[in-house]
């Protein structure tokens, strides 16, 4: 198994993924929202965009099968990088592609000076990142789109303001 960042030319195959891993019933949402996701606000010519201009991190597992998983994160702004998404395909569930996936962007996140790594979550996957050194911060009950959020973080470094751009 690699850990790359998606290219243009791998993002059709990202995409699928991405969509048949929405309709198996991603973080328990019902099909209509998952409808709506892959709609409006993940739709491929929006994620496609996102990636073209760099406004967000993807990154893809992938072995001789093709891709496996993957990872949409925000690039980090004040110190501060948030996991959007994270998703293993079910044949490949429990081999490591999950925490492959978050280890290259923690690698990437202290790349870009962030001191902690944010991510929302629900309880039947929380032992999974608990296991990788997150803990949980706080919940929302009634959270993005009516879901619960459980919301994780973990410190990855230290905020210092010389991470700043320097003033001119």
């Amino acid at each position: 198994m690699v850990i790359a960042d998606l290219q243009a030319q791998s993002f059709p195959e990202f995409y699928k993924v991405f969509s048949d891993l929405m309709h198996e019933g991603y973080a328990g949402f019902p099909k209509r929202l998952q409808d709506h996701f892959l709609r409006y606000d993940y739709s491929a010519s929006a994620m496609q965009n996102w990636l073209e201009l760099g406004l967000r991190k993807f990154l893809i597992a992938f072995d001789d099968d093709g891709i496996s998983g993957f990872l949409v994160g925000d690039n980090s702004y004040g110190g501060v990088a948030f996991v959007s998404w994270i998703g293993v395909a079910r044949e490949k569930r429990n081999a490591g592609v999950g925490s492959s996936l978050l280890e290259a962007y923690e690698q990437f996140a202290k790349s870009r000076a962030a001191h902690l790594i944010e991510l929302f979550t629900f309880d039947t996957v929380k032992p999974f990142y608990i296991a990788r050194g997150y803990k949980e911060a706080g919940r929302r009950e009634s959270g993005y789109y009516g879901r619960q959020n459980v919301i994780m973080n973990k410190t990855i470094g230290s905020w210092s303001e010389k991470n700043l751009p320097a003033l001119t």
